[in-house]
């Protein structure tokens, strides 16, 4: 086997036409580097340079043979710099989890930004159920999933939440109201979900406006988020995750409040402890910074 360094001894001194100069790129002696690119020509059984006073300079055989030796210097070169940028999570790839919508939210603003910091990754995006992401980090077909509300085992860490939107009717009188309170809407018939988070979204409705003599009415529809908007009328609103203040499709959204604010529901990363993914690290490295907190801790392997 022939060792890399006595090929890039002997690439130096062909680009240089000197000994003493590619020994001084390697910050050897030119003995060393001389007797180096000996052994290499015995190794290989043919010379590959002449030597003059002048200098040295490839043998017809040298021509060949340094062509290929730099093929192979450059392979290796890159094979090096490809393992240096996986283990740094430049490159790679990264499938993340979710359900809801990329459309807007913390969660997109966060993706465009772990693009913008390592573009050779290649993001993976799956859209399923709460159930159905946790149990692909389980068998290791995800390696993050972005689910609503706390709790679910394994490494976890809560860094944005959303706002809980109600959509109505342009026509609503409740348009008028510089802010919306869940109280103004007691009467309403409110539309979510059976997609996840319809069943947090309807827990916490329940908790706001559930009393002795009151109970919400709430009906999940088995439809998506963007579908759901299309049920509303004049007594029955939507409530969704993220949708935020604005008005689209003939539908007005409007963030709803309670006594501490406007009601938010939390967002939750999860992963593995065990999957050791650098892409998964520098993500979430960035998320933690983004928002403000302290990176995850990695563990220590022995």
């Amino acid at each position: 086997m022939i060792e890399v360094h006595l090929l890039r001894y002997a690439l130096a001194a062909a680009d240089s036409g000197s000994f003493s100069r590619a020994a001084e790129q390697f910050r050897v002696k030119q003995s060393t580097l001389s007797k180096r690119v000996r052994h290499l020509e015995l190794r290989i059984g043919v010379p590959l340079f002449t030597r003059s006073t002048q200098g040295v300079a490839p043998t017809p055989s040298g021509i060949q043979f340094l062509a290929r030796a730099r093929s192979i210097v450059g392979e290796l070169d890159m094979l090096s710099t490809d393992v240096m940028a996986l283990a740094s999570g430049e490159r790679g790839r990264l499938r993340i989890g979710f359900h809801g919508t990329l459309a807007a939210g913390d969660l997109r603003a966060t993706i465009e930004d772990f693009r913008r910091e390592a573009p050779d990754v290649e993001l993976e995006a799956i859209e399923a159920g709460r159930d159905q992401l946790l149990d692909g980090l389980d068998r290791g077909r995800l390696d993050l999933a972005v689910v609503a509300g706390e709790g679910a085992g394994g490494q976890a860490l809560c860094l944005w939440s959303e706002p809980l939107a109600v959509g109505l009717s342009l026509q609503h009188r409740l348009l008028e109201r510089d802010r919306l309170y869940w109280t103004d809407l007691r009467e309403m018939t409110f539309l979510v979900t059976r997609a996840d988070p319809g069943d947090l979204i309807a827990a916490m409705i329940a908790a706001r406006l559930a009393g002795p003599c009151h109970a919400p009415r709430i009906v999940a529809q088995a439809v998506s988020r963007d579908n759901l908007h299309s049920l509303i009328t004049r007594d029955r609103v939507s409530v969704t995750a993220g949708a935020g203040s604005m008005t689209d499709g003939g539908v007005a959204f409007r963030e709803v409040h309670d006594a501490f604010g406007p009601t938010r529901l939390s967002q939750t990363l999860h992963w593995r402890e065990e999957n050791e993914n650098p892409a998964l690290a520098r993500f979430l490295a960035l998320a933690a910074r983004r928002y403000g907190r302290a990176p995850p801790e990695r563990p220590v392997r022995h």
